[in-house]
């Protein structure tokens, strides 16, 4: 289940936090440090659910998204992010 704190967003199985996206929420943008998924559930596309979810915040906000993060900016090379992403 998909769970957001203020500058946070994370997938639990049970009362297991099993992957987390850590953003720092600007006034124009959302600087996404860090994405973690425990080994036991990778592969199963969950840190690209929330870079989806973080992705979909900004274009609600008008926000852009700073990929700080190496794994964000791979998730977002991609044409269909151009709306949010800080050139």
């Amino acid at each position: 289940m998909l769970k957001k704190e203020d500058g946070r967003l994370y997938l639990e199985e049970g009362h297991e936090v099993v992957a987390e996206l850590i953003y720092n929420n600007h006034d124009e943008y959302y600087d996404v440090t860090s994405t973690y998924t425990k080994p036991s559930h990778r592969n199963r596309g969950l840190a690209k659910d929330l870079v989806d979810e973080v992705v979909e915040m900004a274009r609600e906000e008008g926000k852009k998204v700073q990929p700080t993060c190496p794994y964000v900016s791979y998730a977002i090379r991609d044409s269909k992010y151009d709306d949010i992403k800080i050139k």
